[in-house]
C-alpha cells in the first residue's frame, strides 16, 4: 500500500511549517494550504490521504466539512483530522470526524499525533481518543500480520497488549516481554494470541537525537514470523499440570541431550508445566516438544490437575478464548447460517470472518441452538468423574438451555452408572437471563469458584442470585441491522440513521430491549456510564467486561469512560460474537458491569497462577 498524501490546512505560517516539515522527513508528501478555499481545492485531486485542518472551519455553516473536502478521485476517499481548542469544541462535530485539543501543543506533538494517524491509514487501525495509540483487536488483526503492516512503513515504537509488548526499531522487532520472558521466547509466546485489545504507541521524538533501543532481538522479522509459527504446540497440556520425573529403567537407559538434561534439573523447582516453561530459556515450543517427548519414553508423568467441577457454557458467551481455556471453561458453540452455509460459532467461524460476512455476504445469517445431542456429548465426557455446571443464554433469547436441560435429563442416569453408586452425580443447568458478556461473566465467576473448592449446588447459588445484578448495555452505530433483522422497520431505520440515532439496548430480566437513544456516536459512551451510575453504589468496587463488534476504538474509549467513573476491581474486553452482532452490526460496543458484596468479591476475583 503506498503512503498517503497529507493536505495541511493552515492559516498560521509557523505551524504550517513545522507540521509539513515534521511530517517529510517521515517521508510523506504534504501539501500546504493557506486557507479553506485552497485547501478544497488541493483536495480535489488528493489521492487517499490525511485533511489537517482547523475545527473552526467546520463551524463556518454550509455543507459537511467532509463534503467541502472530498476528493474527487474515483476510490479516493480522506480522513478528516481537525485541530481544535477545547474538548467542547469537538463534541460539536460529526463522529466519522476526528478531532483533537491542539491547545497548549507545539509543533513537534502535532507532528507525533498526525504521524500516528498517517500509520493507522497505512495498516488499517483508527487512532484512540487522544491521538496517543492506535488501537485493534488481535481477533481482527492477528499479530504478525499487523508486525508485517508495521515493518513496512517503518514504524518505530511499540505493541502492548494485555499479555505484553513488541519493541519496534524502524519496522524491525527489536525486543519483546511477556509476563517473565523477554525476548525470542517472548516473541513466539505473544505470537500464539488470538483475541484480546492492543495499542501502537509511537515513540516520543527525542531533542537530543533518536534514540536506539538496546537490541534485545537479532533476527529479521521474516525469520521470527517462520520461527513463531514452528513454535506452535497444538493440543499442549494444561500449565497446571504437575510434572514428575519417573526414575526407572528407560531413565538409565536413556541418553539425554543438553536441552533435555536441562529440562530434567529444572523440574523439581519448577513442579508445574507453566512455572517450567517461564524457568527455562528455550522457546514454549521447544520445551514442550522435548517435555511430550520424554513423556513417551516413561522419562516423565503429567499429572491432569483435578478439577472436581467443570463448568459449560455456549458460545454466546463472547469470553476470550484465552480466559475460557485458562479457567478450563467448556464452550459449546451456536449454529450461524447464511443461507445454505452453516458454520460452528468460535470453531470454523471467528469474529473477523463473521463480521467481513455480514457486511458483504448477500444473506442476513440466522442463528440455532446446539442440539441436545451436542450437548451429551460434552456431559459424557466430562462427568463420569467431574460435577458439571452448564450455564446458558436467557432461555427468552434461545433454545440453548431448553436443550442443555433436556440433555441433563437424559444423560444422568447414564453418567451415575459409569460414576459408580457411591459417589452422586451433580450435574446443574443454569438459566443465565443474560446474554453476550453478562452470561461471560457469570461462566467465569463460576470457574472461579469451582477452583476455589466451592461445592457445586453452592456456586449454583450464587449465581442465582448474582445474575439480577448483572447491568449489561449496549450502543448500536446503525439501525440498518436492526432492520435486516426485523426489529425495526426499513423506513424507521432510514430516518433515525438520517438524524444520527444511535440506539441504547439493555438487558431486562433475559430480553434484549431498547432503553434509550441518543443523537450522534459522540453522545452514547457518555449515556452508558450514566445508566451504569444509576444500578449501583459509586462507593465499591465493579468487575466489567467490556464487548465490542468490530469497534475496538470505541471499546477502547468506554474502558477508559469506566476506569475514570467507577473503582474497577478488574476489566477485560473482548470481541462480540454473532448471536448479538447479527441483530446489532459491527460498530457496537457495550459492557457488562457487576458489583460484588464484600463475600462476593474473594469468591470471583482472578485465580493465582498456581489455582
Amino acid at each position: 500500500m503506498s503512503r498517503p498524501a497529507v493536505l495541511v490546512v493552515d492559516p498560521e505560517v509557523s505551524r504550517r511549517k513545522e507540521i509539513a516539515t515534521g511530517l517529510t522527513e517521515f517521508g510523506y508528501e504534504v501539501i500546504p494550504a493557506v486557507d479553506e478555499q485552497q485547501g478544497m481545492r488541493f483536495a480535489e485531486k488528493l489521492g487517499p490521504g490525511i485533511v489537517v485542518a482547523p475545527a473552526a472551519f467546520a463551524m463556518n455553516g454550509g455543507s459537511p466539512l467532509m463534503a467541502r473536502f472530498a476528493a474527487r478521485v474515483s476510490g479516493s476517499e480522506h480522513t478528516l483530522l481537525l485541530l481544535g481548542e477545547g474538548e467542547q469544541q469537538g463534541r460539536e462535530l460529526p463522529e466519522e470526524d476526528l478531532f483533537h485539543d491542539a491547545s497548549g501543543l507545539d509543533g513537534a506533538d502535532l507532528v507525533r499525533r498526525i504521524h500516528l494517524v498517517l500509520l493507522g491509514r497505512e495498516v488499517g487501525l483508527e487512532p484512540d481518543a487522544s491521538l496517543e495509540s492506535l488501537v485493534g483487536d488481535l481477533s481482527l488483526h492477528p499479530l504478525l500480520e499487523l508486525l508485517r503492516g508495521l515493518a513496512r512503513a517503518h514504524a518505530t515504537g511499540r505493541v502492548v497488549c494485555a499479555e505484553g509488548k513488541i519493541t519496534l526499531e524502524n519496522g524491525e522487532v527489536a525486543g519483546a516481554a511477556a509476563g517473565r520472558t523477554t525476548g525470542v521466547k517472548a516473541f513466539c509466546r505473544l505470537s500464539h494470541l488470538d483475541a484480546g485489545p492492543f495499542w501502537v504507541q509511537l515513540r516520543p521524538p527525542d531533542v537530543t537525537g533518536p534514540v536506539k533501543v538496546a537490541q534485545e532481538i537479532k533476527m529479521d522479522l521474516k525469520a521470527l514470523i517462520f520461527l513463531a509459527l514452528e513454535d506452535a504446540v497444538h493440543d499442549a497440556p494444561d500449565p497446571r499440570c504437575r510434572v514428575r520425573v519417573q526414575v526407572g529403567p528407560a531413565f538409565f537407559e536413556t541418553r539425554f541431550n543438553p536441552r533435555q538434561q536441562e529440562l530434567l534439573a529444572a523440574i523439581p523447582a519448577s513442579v508445574t508445566v507453566g512455572r517450567l516453561l517461564d524457568a527455562l530459556q528455550a522457546t514454549d515450543g521447544q520445551i514442550l516438544r522435548d517435555l511430550l517427548g520424554l513423556r513417551e519414553l516413561g522419562i516423565i508423568a503429567l499429572e491432569e490437575p483435578r478439577d472436581l467441577v467443570r463448568v459449560v457454557t455456549d458460545s454466546t458467551c463472547d469470553l476470550p478464548p484465552d480466559l475460557a481455556r485458562a479457567h478450563g471453561i467448556q464452550i459449546v458453540p451456536l449454529l450461524v447460517l447464511f443461507g445454505d452455509r452453516v458454520y460452528h460459532d468460535g470453531v470454523d467461524l471467528r469474529p473477523k470472518e463473521f463480521y467481513d460476512l455480514l457486511e458483504k455476504g448477500p444473506e442476513h445469517p440466522r442463528t440455532n441452538p446446539p442440539s441436545k445431542s451436542d450437548f451429551l456429548d460434552v456431559y459424557r465426557a466430562l462427568a463420569a468423574d467431574r460435577d458439571v455446571i452448564s450455564i446458558h443464554i436467557a432461555e427468552t433469547l434461545s433454545q440453548t438451555v431448553v436443550h442443555a436441560r433436556a440433555a441433563a435429563e437424559e444423560g444422568l442416569p447414564e453418567m451415575q452408572r459409569l460414576r459408580g453408586e457411591a459417589e452422586q452425580v451433580t450435574l446443574r443447568v443454569v438459566d443465565s437471563n443474560s446474554v453476550s458478556l453478562g452470561l461471560g461473566m457469570l461462566a467465569l465467576f463460576a470457574a472461579r469458584m469451582a477452583r476455589r473448592g466451592i461445592e457445586p449446588d453452592v456456586i449454583v447459588e450464587r449465581l442465582e442470585a448474582m445474575r439480577s445484578r448483572i447491568h449489561v448495555y449496549f450502543a448500536v452505530n446503525t439501525l440498518d441491522y436492526l432492520a435486516r433483522g426485523g426489529r425495526i422497520g426499513k423506513g424507521r431505520a432510514f430516518i433515525g440513521n438520517l438524524l444520527g440515532i444511535k440506539p441504547i439496548l439493555g438487558v431486562v430480566k433475559g430480553e434484549v430491549t431498547a432503553v434509550d437513544k441518543v443523537r450522534g456516536g459522540r453522545a452514547a459512551q457518555p449515556r452508558l456510564i450514566e445508566l451504569f451510575r444509576a444500578g449501583i453504589d459509586l462507593t465499591r468496587p465493579v468487575v466489567v467486561h467490556v464487548a465490542h463488534a468490530k469497534a475496538p476504538v470505541w471499546a477502547d474509549k468506554l474502558r477508559g469512560l469506566i476506569q475514570e467513573s467507577f473503582d474497577v476491581a478488574e476489566l477485560t474486553v473482548a470481541e462480540m460474537g454473532p448471536v448479538v452482532g447479527t441483530h446489532a452490526g459491527p460498530g457496537t460496543v457495550g459492557a457488562a458491569l457487576f458489583q460484588p458484596t464484600a463475600d462476593e468479591l474473594p469468591l470471583i476475583a482472578p485465580l493465582s497462577e498456581t489455582a
